[in-house]
């Protein structure tokens, strides 16, 4: 039970997800997200992780295409996140490579979120300045308009809300993971997965075994 337990994490992953979301903290699968920009320095947010693929090993997080970390990972495609529950005494650590999400994935995502949340993909361009506040309001009511809803609701308008080309989807292929498990007087459990990843024309990855191992709190 041991040697199965150790040879891949993202079973792991998904329980402690799980088990994350079923307690009462808010945004539970709130992940710290970092990149690095042309200059060489790091800069870190928080993402909503919205799912993974326990067989391929990636997760999924969304945002404007054209944001700074959109920016940053269109330049770098390497990312790093760190989930934590001190409640639960659990912190998950995921690096890796990153690539868009397919269209469709991002089609389907989008058509599921609130309408003010999809209008708010539409008339901010996240991460610009912002001169005057009034600025994304008057936005905000001509693109409801335009779209055939009501700004100030979350109700969807008759017709389907079309997915802006600059927002979608992005997967998160890891090639280490690590899962921490705190204990008494700091002696912490660190267990640590890694693997090779090579990738095809088609954006996705083949991949080799994981590796595993423990390493000193």
């Amino acid at each position: 039970m041991q040697e199965r337990e150790h040879a891949e994490p993202f079973r792991r992953v998904r329980r402690w997800l799980d088990d994350a979301a079923a307690g009462s903290r808010r945004n539970p699968l709130a992940m710290a997200l970092a990149t690095v920009g042309e200059d060489g320095r790091p800069g870190v947010r928080m993402v909503l992780l919205k799912s993974l693929s326990e067989e391929h090993g990636y997760v999924v997080f969304y945002t404007n295409y054209r944001s700074r970390k959109g920016r940053e990972l269109e330049r770098h495609p390497w990312a790093a996140g760190v989930l934590y529950w001190e409640e639960l005494g659990r912190q998950i650590r995921l690096e890796g490579q990153v690539v868009k999400s397919p269209p469709e994935e991002s089609d389907a995502y989008f058509a599921s979120r609130p309408f003010r949340s999809q209008l708010n993909a539409w008339i901010s361009a996240q991460s610009d300045p912002l001169t005057d506040p009034g600025e994304l309001e008057r936005r905000a009511i001509a693109k409801a308009r335009e779209l055939g809803g009501d700004y100030t609701s979350d109700t969807h308008p008759p017709r389907r809300v079309p997915r802006p080309p600059h927002w979608g989807g992005y997967r998160l292929w890891c090639d280490r993971v690590e899962l921490w498990t705190e204990g008494s007087g700091r002696f912490h459990t660190r267990e640590h997965y890694s693997r090779d990843l090579r990738s095809d024309a088609a954006g996705c990855f083949t991949s080799g075994p994981w590796r595993f191992e423990l390493l000193q709190p």
